[in-house]
């Protein structure tokens, strides 16, 4: 939708042509109609200005010549250390002792998992940056069990160090404490030399895209899927300039100057990130001023924050009392400024939108959080992420919001501007329901927008997609965010690519965790309408990582969502319940697997005892990243006997359904009326053109 040019003009002014105001982004808005989950962006360019936005950064693999090792062993795909098996409290990885980290702030990441993240909280391992020239310890930090989100999951932690000099010897450190098995798959150093064009391009990006996505850059985050893809996926036309720069050139004239950011307090970034779209202004570090104040850019600096703030917290409290009563409630933004440098970030410019980070476990922050959560209204949603899943997503679920999980989706401003059609695929028919062991597979994690657009949109060219049935959870909110993106993901599925909404709903939360029933229902209720629209009949509803659905709750979901066939449950091996006579939710058999072993562990543990007078049930869902692709689960279905039937997610719930006497026929009934009604799933916001008044 565009706003007229001039909101005063009266009815009976003569309008401009619906069609001039398409084809003057100047004049194109922004719009978040009432009971839209996140805002429509104007409708993106033909042609996209193509870039590439990354920082130079350098990595050692665990197993790999560079590293040394005082304990453990390899194995694999890392190095591997072991309780019981190899000595505790010595250093596990050591090196790479490389010159080429320049001066400056950097920061080293390294890339760990244990096997079991719940038993304790004791500390697991200490990291630390070194500078081995001089012997000075640069960062350190003990990680504890807690702090890994999820059990045999790689996971990321960063270090920011500041290196003082060019040619110095870098050395990244893991001391194994003996207390958990742990595994490093590769330690690194992002050299933020480059750091202040990735700000100053996301936030160029921000301002440019609100009016028209005109724009678009390739990341390489996230297990990327190439620069080019989803513009031909999209069928859209690229342009690449021979210097990005030249794009602040070719946009000069909707910008008005800049706004410097005080690296001294890295903060001040996300604060630059809210302010950067009233100004019309890029985010400069005032290493590049000298630059972009001299021809040909030209640009003035409109506000310098360089020494406001002596701390963290007193930017975020700034934000609240001077900023926050103004902006938009309905959308917060997490994104760490030493870690997150563009992404999201050009999403948050475009909108003007609050962005902090915030730790729900750090005395001070917490209750700031707490702030700016509990003014938010019903219907809200965190976008970006958290600095751990399970207390963030824990803490906003305890008012009522949904985290989107975002921070890396790189462009959501010409995602969020494409044609808002998406043309569902029916459903095919159900297999006859026979005394055999129905398994279905589910790839997890589509409730995060930056896989559905990198991780997932390379697995779907895996050449055995379609070979075997299997559930990609995708987010609901995709409608808003990615629609050209949803539709393509449907155009392009075959028969056995279910489609089906990842945790919980329209945006990952624990509803056991949610403070009031009302608050629920309208969750509830706002997904089903979503997963309508969607094509979404399952939902798998997590509750932290391993917990299953509160009875209420349960109930909650079969009265306010009844296009529903079935809800999954994290709680691992945890049976079949039915709520309210007409919902089944089944536990996972294996809530998130990470190899084919595993899955065929969990499906021969799942069907131990069955002696074929009856159907049984068996839901796996694996994790996509290390590596569990189509190909896994065709292995996976291809190693079982004929007493196994392999089944859509949608398919298993039917014959659920079926198998306790509940009604199958009635929800597809209902469904299929709303599809008729809503042909082509475009929502009553979007049918009708905008008016001159």
């Amino acid at each position: 939708m565009i706003k007229p040019i001039n909101p005063s003009v009266k009815k009976a002014a003569v309008c401009l042509p619906l069609l001039l105001l398409f084809i003057m982004p100047s004049m194109a808005q922004i719009t978040w109609p009432s009971g839209q989950l996140l805002p429509s962006f104007p409708s993106s360019a033909q042609t996209q200005d193509l870039i590439i936005l990354r920082e130079t950064s350098s990595r050692w693999e665990g197993e790999g010549p560079s590293l040394g090792h005082k304990t453990g062993r390899l194995e694999t795909d890392g190095w591997l250390c072991q309780t019981g098996i190899d000595a505790p409290n010595d250093h596990m990885i050591y090196g790479p002792y490389d010159t080429n980290v320049p001066a400056g702030p950097n920061v080293a990441e390294f890339r760990m998992k244990i096997d079991n993240n719940t038993a304790n909280n004791d500390p697991v391992v200490d990291i630390d940056v070194r500078n081995a020239t001089s012997g000075q310890i640069l960062a350190s930090q003990t990680i504890t069990r807690q702090q890994f989100p999820i059990a045999a999951d790689y996971t990321s932690f960063t270090l920011p160090f500041t290196m003082p000099a060019d040619n110095q010897s870098i050395e990244l450190r893991v001391y194994w404490r003996g207390s958990a098995y742990t595994k490093v798959d590769w330690v690194g150093v992002q050299q933020n030399n480059s750091s202040p064009e990735m700000y100053l391009f996301a936030s160029l990006k921000g301002i440019v895209n609100r009016t028209q996505p005109r724009i678009f850059s390739y990341e390489g985050d996230a297990f990327a899927e190439g620069q080019y893809t989803w513009l031909q996926s999209l069928g859209l036309n690229w342009s690449e300039p021979a210097d990005k720069w030249d794009l602040i050139t070719k946009y000069r004239s909707e910008i008005s100057g800049l706004i410097v950011y005080d690296p001294a307090q890295i903060h001040t970034v996300n604060l630059a990130t809210m302010l950067a779209k009233d100004r019309k202004a890029l985010i400069a570090s005032p290493s590049l001023l000298s630059r972009l104040t001299s021809a040909p850019y030209n640009l003035p600096v409109l506000l310098d924050l360089r020494g406001q703030f002596t701390s963290k917290l007193q930017v975020y409290q700034t934000i609240y009392n001077s900023y926050w009563p103004n902006v938009d409630h309905r959308i917060l933004i997490g994104l760490n400024p030493e870690v997150h440098k563009a992404a999201l970030r050009e999403y948050a410019t475009a909108l003007g939108a609050a962005v902090i980070w915030l730790d729900p476990t750090v005395s001070g922050e917490s209750e700031l959080l707490n702030s700016f959560l509990s003014a938010m209204p019903a219907g809200s949603n965190f976008m970006g992420w958290w600095p751990e899943e399970g207390a963030g997503v824990g803490r906003a679920s305890t008012y009522g919001i949904a985290t989107v999980a975002s921070d890396w989706g790189t462009n959501l401003t010409m995602h969020s501007g494409m044609p808002r059609t998406v043309n569902i695929k029916p459903t095919p028919p159900k297999p006859a329901l026979q005394n055999k062991i129905y398994v279905a597979f589910i790839l997890s994690d589509g409730d995060n927008l930056q896989y559905v657009e990198h991780l997932m949109r390379k697995l779907w060219n895996n050449p055995d997609r379609g070979s075997v049935p299997m559930g990609w959870t995708l987010s609901p909110a995709m409608l808003d965010a990615m629609p050209g993106a949803l539709n393509y993901y449907w155009q392009t599925s075959t028969a056995n690519d279910n489609l089906i909404s990842g945790p919980s709903g329209y945006g990952y939360t624990y509803p056991n965790s949610w403070p009031n029933q009302s608050l629920l229902n309208q969750f509830v209720a706002k997904t089903d309408e979503y997963n309508q629209r969607a094509g979404f009949r399952v939902i798998t509803v997590w509750n932290t990582i391993t917990g299953g659905i509160n009875q209420s709750v349960g109930q909650t979901y079969a009265s306010y969502a009844p296009s529903l066939l079935g809800v999954t449950a994290q709680n691992t091996g945890g049976g079949l319940t039915i709520y309210n006579n007409k919902l089944p939710g089944m536990a996972l058999s294996c809530n998130y697997c990470t190899n084919e072993q595993a899955m065929k562990d969990h499906i021969a543990s799942a069907a131990s005892g069955w002696n074929g007078t009856s159907p049984r049930f068996i839901i796996i869902q694996a994790q996509p990243w290390q590596n569990v692709t189509p190909t896994s689960f065709k292995n996976v279905a291809n190693s079982l006997n004929t007493d196994y039937i392999v089944v859509r997610p949608d398919h298993i719930f039917q014959l659920i359904r079926e198998a306790n006497g509940l009604s199958v026929d009635a929800a597809m009934s209902n469904l299929l009326k709303l599809s008729q009604a809503m042909r082509g799933a475009i929502p009553p916001d979007h049918q009708t053109p905008p008016s001159c008044q």
